[in-house]
């Protein structure tokens, strides 16, 4: 089975690009510090630009609460742009306040027959707690773990090319022998007899 049978795409340039997925899952991994901090930084100039252009194309017919809003997304890309780790403070509060309500009435009525919500509530609840209280580390773990599904996936890759090109080599030993024998007859010997 191909896993990227559907890309039109040579086998030496699949190679390549599996190599340089690789290689940035390596990256990832080795310097999740950098990479995680780059990363927030270089999204939140662009969320600023687009915050000030909304801001300045939209300020005219827009109601208080809305620039309020603006404003608030202005300040909060300024904050994470200074401060990195803050990305995963507010992601650690966003999950904790998805997941806790879940968690609390589920406790509170003791209805646990929707287990694999109550499993990711409580998951959640976990992570966001580890978020909140643990930014750094947490930012550098989400970077690791993005930088081993690279890995992973340039290894499959990888694999997959000699794969494919290994069962391409036996398909065309395979036809060079069979040279006489097709799949249909194109000759008939009764009407050429």
């Amino acid at each position: 089975m191909m896993l990227f049978g559907n890309l039109n795409v040579e086998t030496k340039t699949l190679r390549i690009i599996s190599l340089i997925i690789t290689f940035i899952g390596i990256i990832f991994i080795l310097a999740s510090n950098y990479v995680g901090n780059l990363a927030i930084r270089l999204s939140m100039i662009i969320i600023f630009i687009l915050c000030l252009l909304n801001y300045k194309m939209t300020y005219n017919y827009s109601s208080v609460k809305e620039k309020l809003n603006m404003l608030f997304a202005l300040v909060g890309s300024l904050l994470v742009f200074i401060k990195p780790s803050l990305t995963m403070f507010i992601i650690g509060v966003a999950i904790l306040i998805i997941t806790v309500p879940y968690l609390y009435k589920s406790i509170k009525n003791k209805d646990y027959s929707d287990k694999v919500m109550l499993i990711l509530s409580t998951v959640g609840t976990l992570f966001s707690i580890y978020c909140i209280l643990n930014t750094r580390a947490a930012l550098n773990a989400v970077i690791n773990i993005i930088g081993i599904a690279f890995v992973i996936l340039g290894c499959l890759m990888f694999f997959d090319t000699f794969n494919t090109e290994r069962k391409r080599h036996a398909i065309y030993e395979h036809d060079k022998h069979d040279v006489n024998y097709g799949f249909e007859k194109t000759k008939d010997r009764d009407f050429y007899d």
